[in-house]
């Protein structure tokens, strides 16, 4: 095998990958090589080369114990042990802490017979031995620590279940259905220009009245205070906490008890941006954010003053929440302010990477310094977090209250911004020098690159996987149901080498089995539903892993326009599924009859050649008769189309359905185009009624109770 083929596959660089229309598509040397670079392999002579693959072939049994072991409840344990052969232990001590402290221990002796495996490196034999602990563990994560009289070794131990939850699980047994929202473009009579929790709140009786068992949202991310207009809920700052612009500020009771703050809201200057804010056709984040920031900062003060000062059972409850947070709290609140104190400076330090060296370490003691120097606008930060985190919980309690059988559907990206928080507090947990994005294919012909970051699979495995732990258990924090952004993520990432397009990317492996089960066992704790977003390139191990932990498929009425799956109906949206007529990366019923996305793609420049273009616009004239024949259709009608297709995918045996207002509402615009970012108003695009507006329109209402109707009966 040639030396750089060798080395990418020790890396875990896949060098082929099977294409979204099924043939076989290699990776380029070059490219290799570039992707190799941007890993931090040392290419420059044969020699390097040579080294790196002893040393990656030595990696794997360097580690006497593994840092970490993840098995299925009720599997046998038994514990890996390596060493070189001539100086292997037999005698071994164990001891086992479990979640709940728990404590077990025993001593063990090793047999030649217990020898699973032999290895020479460099001239070493090393040996490989199953250690076999007869104990059933329940699940959790527990600790192991096994010693041979002269050297202790730990091992995490985390046992999962088989699958992951569902609502049968509860004796919930009817299909279920709700609307998909972005909850920055809910309007109201009240909000400030952009939705918040209180509309969210809100909208859960209404809703749950119409038969709908859930709301579903974009990703609540956190993003950037400082950076108002890097507004993308899939592009955020830290994914384990919220955007803290969804506060309704003037619902919290700091604001009822704090004079300032209400006085400045009715000041007729306060009030004419706010109007403004609220009549426009887009979210305005620099003028959303700006009136938020007034008011929050007003409140802080007065809370710092009222209650901090006096150690009120407010005051109590708001420390107790920053104690009871992991460090990503106070990492993210810190690197808010930095960034924004930095941007203000020079528009280039909006990635941390451009920082002042002193600034780039979130341990370093100029950042110590700044954080006691701007104490105050850091805790200002951890105050509307926990604002958020409060309000968010009263959406959830409501959803219960109604009796809404899932609640809210949350939303987790499938990676951290090259200049967020998370990759400024812990670098190590990423591939710093690439960008995930995902190869050509129906939806993106040029192929996509999101300037995300993925995972580093060694460190994941290092620490015991607590980076992914702490990401699921946060979103599934309110969650009744769970979507992961590209699901395919767990098991390869596509990514792309710095200044490389798309189309010059490759596939990196990740953990996958480990990832699920972990998964699985975060879903059973949180009640929580998980659907793998599962479009575009789709390897069979996914959908493999997919139906062996019971994570639902990602139906998309408008991508299953071919006769089979008319015929086969059952097969496309099978009861293991969420079902939906569109998403929000692509065009709405009315944008797509009227072909505006094919027309806004040749205006943006996205096809990557006529040819290209014209193949999908034949595509499109297709699809429009196989729905007119199937759905019986009248050309030019789109009201028809909305409520039929709708109809027929609430009659489908998938367990979830969901719907989007925009559709219902015949909206024309998407909120988003993949593969651009300034070249249109990505997500901005508000509702075009207030939602209390939306819900009593009798076509609305009509339609909704419908499709309710046909889930509760089919």
């Amino acid at each position: 095998m040639e030396p750089i083929k060798q080395l990418a596959n020790l890396a875990g660089l896949q060098q082929s990958y099977v294409h979204a229309q099924g043939h076989i598509e290699h990776i380029a040397l070059a490219d290799q090589q570039a992707l190799l670079s941007a890993m931090g392999c040392d290419l420059t002579s044969p020699q390097t080369i040579a080294k790196q693959i002893e040393q990656l072939q030595r990696q794997p049994w360097q580690d006497v114990v593994a840092p970490v072991q993840v098995l299925t409840e009720h599997s046998p344990l038994m514990v890996r042990l390596q060493q070189p052969a001539t100086t292997a232990s037999s005698n071994w001590q164990w001891q086992i802490v479990t979640e709940e402290q728990q404590h077990f221990s025993g001593q063990q002796n090793i047999a030649t017979s217990d020898i699973i495996a032999r290895q020479q490196i460099a001239g070493t034999d090393y040996l490989a031995l199953n250690l076999t602990i007869d104990i059933a563990l329940p699940q959790g994560y527990h600790q192991l620590t096994l010693s041979d009289g002269s050297q202790q070794y730990q091992q995490q131990l985390i046992v999962t279940p088989a699958r992951c939850f569902q609502l049968q699980d509860q004796a919930i047994l009817h299909k279920t259905m709700g609307p998909a929202i972005q909850l920055y473009a809910v309007r109201s009579a009240r909000n400030w220009g952009i939705g918040d929790f209180t509309d969210l709140k809100n909208l859960v009786a209404p809703l749950a009245e119409l038969g709908n068992d859930f709301i579903g949202l974009n990703p609540l991310h956190a993003l950037y205070p400082g950076l108002p207009q890097d507004c993308s809920p899939y592009s955020p700052n830290s994914r384990q906490w919220l955007n803290t612009l969804y506060v309704a500020l003037e619902q919290t009771p700091d604001f009822s008890d704090c004079q300032a703050a209400q006085q400045l809201v009715k000041s007729q200057q306060f009030q004419t941006r706010l109007q403004r804010c609220r009549a426009a056709a887009d979210v305005d984040y620099h003028a959303v954010s700006s009136l938020k920031a007034e008011v929050g900062s007003l409140l802080y003060q007065h809370f710092k003053q009222q209650h901090l000062a006096c150690n009120s059972d407010r005051a109590a409850q708001f420390r107790q929440f920053i104690a009871e947070s992991d460090t990503s709290l106070l990492t993210l609140a810190r690197y808010q302010v930095l960034q924004a104190v930095l941007f203000s400076r020079d528009m280039s330090m909006a990635c941390w990477q451009n920082f002042p060296p002193e600034y780039q370490n979130p341990h370093s003691a100029a950042v110590r310094q700044f954080a006691a120097d701007n104490s105050d606008a850091i805790e200002q930060q951890l105050y509307l977090q926990w604002l958020a985190q409060l309000q968010l919980a009263e959406v959830k309690a409501e959803c219960q209250q109604r009796g809404m059988a899932i609640g809210l559907y949350c939303d987790v990206a499938v990676g951290a911004n090259s200049n967020s928080a998370e990759s400024w507090g812990a670098p190590e947990d990423f591939l710093m020098q690439l960008s995930v994005g995902a190869p050509p294919d129906i939806m993106a012909p040029k192929g996509q690159n999101w300037g995300l970051l993925a995972y580093n699979p060694k460190t994941l495995r290092q620490k015991a996987y607590q980076p992914f732990i702490q990401l699921i258990r946060a979103n599934m924090r309110f969650a009744g149901a769970l979507r992961l952004d590209h699901v395919m993520a767990l098991l390869r990432l596509w990514c792309c080498p710095p200044g490389a397009d798309a189309t010059a990317g490759g596939y990196i492996s990740m953990p996958a089995d480990d990832l699920f089960a972990i998964m699985a066992l975060e879903s059973q704790r949180n009640h929580c539903v998980v659907i793998g977003e599962d479009l575009g390139t789709v390897p069979v191990e996914i959908s493999q892993l997919m139906a062996k932990y019971q994570v639902m498929s990602y139906r998309v009425f408008m991508l299953e326009q071919k006769a089979g799956s008319y015929q086969h109906r059952d097969q496309t949206y099978p009861a293991l599924a969420l079902a939906t007529v569109t998403t929000h990366d692509m065009p709405t019923l009315v944008g797509f009859w009227h072909e505006h996305d094919l027309a806004l793609r040749h205006q943006l420049d996205l096809f990557p050649s006529a040819q290209i273009a014209a193949n999908l616009e034949q595509l499109r004239k297709d699809e429009k008769q196989l729905l007119c024949d199937e759905l019986q259709l009248e050309h030019g009608d789109v009201s028809q189309l909305v409520r039929n297709s709708h109809l027929y995918l609430a009659a489908t045996p998938a367990r979830l359905m969901a719907y989007q207002l925009e559709d219902l509402l015949l909206v024309a615009t998407p909120v988003n185009i993949p593969g651009t970012s300034t070249e249109y108003p990505n997500w901005r695009r508000k509702l075009p009624l207030e939602f209390e507006q939306a819900l009593q329109q009798s076509d609305v209402r009509e339609l909704i109770t419908a499709m309710a109707v046909k889930r509760r009966s089919d």
